[in-house]
């Protein structure tokens, strides 16, 4: 690899969010060959999923000192695209190393969904990354590409249908709701549905939370400017169409909607999930910005996030471990104290197993009596192509 590619790479996989690396790439000029040769400098060649031990059951459910004992001998796991601020990951990530194995996933953890499908995609010759966490409408892709290892884990039957690979090859671990996250120190009279983001008092004040052609978290706030706009999921286009409003009109700011840029005022309306505007309003609950969080009355869609494991992974036991672990009551309750709703709340409520205290900080379940799965892929997919279409002519090219 020449000198400038080496640098491409320095600037591409540093430390960044997880939502533009493919854009970057292009950007950046990067060839396919110098990628690969990257991930080969970061891979390794330990035991691949495909290598396990004789007369264990790696489709699931495997028992728990099978999977301990084994993943202790392999020594660590690398997670992909798990970030410590989304969802409570931080203390999941600290519990399951405490009680298991050591975790590699420091600039890993920011990578889209896009850029860990890319990772898997370089394991099969250079196995790299035991687990991802990507967006509900990956979970085709990663089937399709065979990037990615079957796997019940031992709470399999909680989770709804709808929200699960009948065979295994991912399971929705938690979702959220698309919501305004709003800096109530700027914006002193905050919008309650899409409709109002149309204001004339909100000039360049909303943004998204990345590019919704590669993140999941901004495709599904242009989805739900369309179920605002309609009232079905049928179309994403009509979210396109608003947005293209939004942005002729002087509302909509390209800055991405992160944390930062809210705290700063750069975004003062940000259109993003839910459990990430809940956690910044607790964070600043004692300084500034004051922070409110708004489950828009007239178009919120839920996402959910899929746990998937590498076909290739070289730490196959430490994987399914991390499965079962993020499944567990435990684990569960852990998303929910980042504000995410874990895939097995039902269960976990019926069994009375939600602390009072915790459920006393969660929004009020009227708020969520609207919102609305989008659980066909084939939909998800069509979103998918408009976006990739349209947003660039129809929005940014305005």
């Amino acid at each position: 690899m020449s000198s400038s590619e080496q640098e491409l790479m320095r600037n591409l996989f540093g430390p960044q969010d997880r939502r533009g690396f493919l854009k970057q790439a292009g950007a950046l000029g990067l060839s396919a060959s110098a990628f690969a040769t990257f991930l080969a400098a970061c891979g390794n060649t330990n035991t691949s999923s495909t290598n396990a031990a004789p007369n264990v059951n790696m489709s699931g459910p495997t028992d728990m000192k099978t999977l301990i004992a084994n993943a202790k001998k392999e020594g660590g796991m690398q997670a992909v695209g798990i970030p410590p601020e989304w969802a409570d990951y931080a203390d999941i990530l600290k519990n399951y190393a405490s009680k298991y194995v050591p975790v590699d996933y420091k600039a890993d953890a920011e990578y889209s969904s896009a850029q860990e499908i890319q990772v898997f995609k370089q394991s099969k010759n250079h196995p790299y990354g035991d687990i991802g966490d990507v967006g509900f409408s990956f979970g085709p892709t990663v089937i399709k590409q065979g990037l990615v290892s079957p796997y019940k884990h031992a709470h399999w039957d909680d989770i709804p249908a709808e929200l699960k690979d009948p065979k295994g090859n991912w399971c929705t671990e938690y979702w959220g709701a698309q919501s305004f996250v709003v800096n109530t120190d700027i914006v002193k009279n905050p919008p309650t549905s899409f409709k109002d983001l149309l204001n004339n008092n909100y000039k360049n004040m909303v943004g998204i939370d990345g590019d919704p052609r590669q993140a999941t978290d901004a495709l599904y706030a242009v989805y739900s400017a369309a179920l605002a706009q309609t009232g079905n999921v049928d179309s994403i286009q009509p979210g396109i169409d608003f947005f293209a409003q939004l942005k002729k009109k002087g509302n909509f700011t390209p800055a991405r909607s992160s944390e930062a840029n809210i705290v700063k005022g750069e975004v003062a309306i940000g259109v993003m999930w839910d459990y990430l505007g809940l956690g910044f309003r607790d964070k600043y609950a004692s300084s500034h910005p004051n922070l409110k969080v708004i489950i828009p009355t007239d178009g919120s869609i839920a996402g959910p996030y899929i746990s998937i494991i590498n076909k290739y992974a070289p730490h196959p036991y430490a994987a399914r471990l991390w499965n079962e672990y993020i499944f567990s009551d435990e684990g569960q309750l852990f998303y929910l104290r980042g504000y995410a709703h874990p895939a097995r709340y039902q269960k976990l409520q019926a069994a009375g197993k939600i602390p009072a205290d915790l459920a006393a900080k969660l929004p009020s379940a009227d708020e969520y009596k609207n919102v609305k799965f989008v659980s066909d892929t084939t939909k998800l997919s069509a979103a998918t192509q408009a976006l990739s279409q349209n947003w660039q002519s129809q929005v940014l090219g305005q």
